[in-house]
């Protein structure tokens, strides 16, 4: 393979990034003590007076794998800027998942409140899930404090509409070599392709783009799900053990305009490993 090929491929993915950069919030875990106010992953959740607990399609209780206070995120275009948005999962080997799509939301939920009661007692939330079973199957180990920064970035390689714009400037520059998907090309345009892809550990994140481990459950027939709404990634670091099966990532997608009304009945939820 040429080297004006390798740098053309370069210049190619530099420029998709530089056109695709939106804003995110980065969020950090850490094993800090959390009330049922915070932004968090696991634990015991936010639940206002008279509302009942989410359940799976039996009745049973979905444990919390994490919630955003979303005065948190009130620099996050888009995003709700008060209340409380909840992410439930089932207790079993999938995490509550069908790994389709569209994925209805029977046995995981997302939830949110547009006003948060801090009269309500926590004590009275444990009651509430008192009668949950311990839980046998989660991607949480601990409970851990959510904090956010706000970030940029660019279309990442794994989103699926990457490769459709990559493969349309590569052909149009390199007709001769042309391509229907990336990985018809060399192996020395895909390394230049895949590199730095995470690179900065952890990939916790609301807004932005996706990561993932295997492939984009997304294409042209889901493209509705346009928007990254949250993603925990795993993250074994001591005091916060988050781990998707081997080394996965959990993912949430939802319609741009879905989420400007602060309608979060039509969502994508994700998860895979490596």
């Amino acid at each position: 393979m040429a080297q004006s090929k390798v740098k053309a491929a370069a210049k190619i993915k530099a420029e998709i990034v530089q056109s695709t950069v939106i804003p995110c919030a980065k969020i950090k875990l850490s094993p800090e003590p959390c009330v049922i106010f915070d932004s968090k992953v696991g634990g015991l959740p936010y639940l206002p007076k008279g509302a009942e607990a989410p359940t799976d399609i039996m009745g049973n209780k979905l444990f919390l794998l994490a919630q955003v206070n979303c005065e948190d995120i009130a620099e996050l275009p888009d995003f709700p800027h008060k209340g409380m948005l909840q992410f439930f999962i089932q207790d079993d080997d999938l995490y509550g998942s069908t790994l389709t799509v569209p994925s209805p939301q029977k046995d995981w939920r997302v939830v949110y409140f547009p006003e948060i009661d801090l009269s309500v007692d926590p004590a009275a939330v444990a009651a509430a899930y008192a009668d949950m079973p311990e839980i046998e199957f989660s991607p949480i180990s601990n409970e851990c404090k959510m904090t956010f920064e706000m970030a940029s970035e660019g279309l990442t390689t794994g989103d699926y509409r990457f490769e459709q714009l990559f493969i349309q400037r590569w052909n149009e520059e390199f007709p001769e070599d042309e391509a229907t998907m990336i990985f018809d090309l060399d192996d020395s345009i895909f390394e230049v392709i895949d590199s730095n892809e995470n690179a900065g550990g952890p990939a916790h994140k609301m807004g932005g783009y996706p990561f993932f481990t295997q492939c984009d459950p997304r294409s042209e027939d889901s493209a509705q799900y346009d928007t990254l709404l949250f993603q925990l990634d795993t993250d074994f670091r001591q005091g916060i053990g988050v781990m998707w099966g081997d080394l996965g990532v959990g993912n949430f997608f939802i319609n741009r305009e879905a989420l400007k009304r602060l309608d979060f009945s039509d969502v994508l939820y994700n998860w895979d490993c490596g």
